[in-house]
């Protein structure tokens, strides 16, 4: 990111929109009152997201927005029953006890007035979801360069008016964009839990089977595991920010050496990628140089880089906890990163930022291992083990220097959006085209099975599973499907069900989603549409794929050349 943004800024962050939308804040051309109702809040949330992410370079996202935005859809059922009263002259007396009542006492004493209060908080809830939905689309951050990376979890609040929260902000993603286009941000990932939603029993299983529908249709949201081994120990009951929260493109920051073991309030500060493979490539039996791979000479090789690389993660640390807290006005005079709020303009933010994380990541474990044993780790057992141990003593050493140096330093399964063609064009240049590893435009994500490598879904999943519990900075699997899977939307939950039995912490599904221009048809669009009889020659097909976590839109235009050729590449399965 050197390239377009200053070394002194984080990368991404989970914002406190409770505190925020509660005590007001400041954007720096004026200040905004706590909101009174649903529809100010959504629209405020839309204003946070945007100031916020002039502040970083990353990602922006709301680890609990059903929870968050809960109170204010209170607050304008409270407002609409206040206006029901007058109107139907219902015991305009319980005005003023509107506070201590309950719902059904409310519903049992003033039955018109509530019937009024909850249509129109309803209407007015949706109407703010889509309103929300359509702001995230549209608004410009970074000096106008892109719309703010935006993500929003949700799921686990149980109460009715997060429920509606939730249920709004699905309903209004599948209705789509003005003309009905699948929306591109912000990204939907909704949070999986035992006992609250993955049951028929569970009171937030109609919100799951939702989330699914959308995600058959829209391809979010994605599918984080509170239930994971590695995310439930940091759970409590009834405390919302100790549930596991994600972004597209994967960050988790839940862990903390300094005890701060929640969400919101805090980020990824920046990441260094290891290129796997060509430590694979100068140690392996791929150039024909050996019948053996070097074994020590790998490891002893990776740890001078990982050395190399976890040094400039300080280096620039250095740099980010050395900055003045004006130089993040919005982040830390508001109190995004936590305690922000605290700082005088002039004070040094480090104290703060080292809450933070600082990832270590990795691409190519597939070609690495192509080119140390001639197959990769979803073709042979032995060489699964060994790509395993490779992980492992990344993670390991990250535990180490994290002890080290006094900071969180974690293991990133590295995105790759740009990266994977990149380094892939440089090891080419340098070693030529070598079978299985530089003769695609691209590495395969980070532990990922090779996208062209045939084998089913429910194996797939298998063998990336473990990988997950050893990616404490965050990791994402998914499949890819050869069909309209909105006409089968049980075997969809299925997949995502089995995905969360085996320990994966951050799932989606990938499906083509094809739209006609003329007619408006989504679906799957060969050379002509089904629906109005358009052709290729002379309509272009927008073509929705997904890069990592985040949907980019139309791949054949938004993709550079190295993901276009990994979508052409990808196996679909049944």
């Amino acid at each position: 990111d050197m390239d377009q943004y200053a070394l002194g800024t984080t990368n991404c962050i989970f914002i406190p929109f409770d505190r925020l939308l509660a005590s007001g804040f400041n954007t720096g051309n004026g200040s905004v009152r706590t909101p009174q109702t649903i529809m100010s809040a959504m629209a405020l949330v839309a204003i946070i997201f945007q100031a916020q992410q002039n502040s970083q370079f990353g990602g922006v996202s709301a680890n609990k927005i059903d929870w968050d935005l809960a109170p204010y859809v209170a607050r304008s059922f409270r407002r609409h029953f206040q206006k029901g009263l007058r109107l139907f002259d219902e015991s305009t007396t319980l005005e003023e006890q509107l506070i201590t009542m309950g719902n059904e006492e409310l519903q049992a004493e003033c039955p018109r007035s509530w019937a009024f209060a909850h249509e129109e908080t309803v209407s007015e809830t949706r109407q703010a979801a889509e309103s929300l939905i359509h702001n995230l689309n549209t608004m410009s951050s970074r000096a106008g360069g892109q719309i703010p990376f935006t993500s929003l979890n949700y799921g686990m609040c149980t109460s009715m008016e997060g429920r509606l929260v939730a249920q709004s902000l699905l309903e209004s993603t599948i209705r789509g964009l003005g003309s009905g286009e699948t929306p591109v941000f912000p990204q939907h990932i909704f949070q999986c839990k035992q006992g609250v939603n993955q049951a028929p029993e569970d009171p937030n299983y109609d919100l799951f089977q939702l989330a699914v529908e959308c995600s058959s249709k829209r391809m979010y949201p994605n599918f984080v595991n509170v239930d994971a081994s590695f995310n439930l120990p940091y759970y409590r009951e009834n405390e919302p920010d100790t549930i596991i929260a994600t972004m597209g493109c994967r960050t988790r920051t839940i862990g903390d050496r300094f005890g701060r073991n929640r969400q919101s309030g805090k980020g990824n500060l920046s990441f260094n990628t290891i290129n796997l493979p060509r430590l694979g490539i100068e140690f392996g039996t791929c150039q024909g140089q050996r019948t053996v791979p070097d074994i020590k000479g790998f490891y002893d090789k990776l740890k001078e880089m990982m050395e190399v690389a976890v040094e400039g993660l300080i280096h620039r640390y250095r740099i980010q906890a050395n900055q003045p807290a004006k130089a993040s006005d919005f982040m830390m005079r508001e109190g995004v990163w936590e305690g922000g709020e605290q700082l005088s303009p002039e004070d040094k933010v480090g104290e703060l930022l080292k809450h933070g994380t600082l990832a270590l990541g990795f691409i190519g474990v597939a070609e690495c291992m192509k080119a140390m044993y001639g197959q990769h780790h979803g073709e042979n057992d032995t060489v699964y083990r060994e790509a395993q141990r490779v992980i492992t003593a990344m993670r390991s050493f990250c535990d180490r220097m994290s002890e080290q140096h006094e900071l969180n330093i974690t293991l990133f399964a590295t995105p790759a959006e740009g990266l994977s063609g990149k380094f892939t064009q440089l090891d080419a240049r340098e070693f030529g085209v070598i079978e299985g590893v530089t003769d695609r435009e691209y590495y395969t994500n980070s532990f990922h099975i090779p996208v062209y490598y045939p084998l089913p879904a429910a194996r797939k999943i298998e063998l990336e599973a473990p990988f997950h519990l050893w990616c404490n900075a965050g990791a994402i699997s998914y499949i890819e499907l050869d069909g309209n899977v909105r006409s089968n939307p049980v075997a969809f939950r299925s997949i995502v069900q089995y995905a969360l039995s085996q320990n994966v912490g951050y799932f989606s599904i990938n499906h083509p989603i094809d739209r006609c221009p003329c007619c408006g048809y989504e679906g799957i669009i060969g050379s002509e549409c089904p629906k109005c009889e358009a052709e290729e020659s002379t309509t272009h097909f927008q073509r929705l794929r997904r890069v990592t976590g985040y949907l980019t839109g139309d791949y054949t235009v938004r993709f550079n050349g190295a993901k276009q050729a990994e979508v052409r590449d990808r196996v679909k399965h049944q």
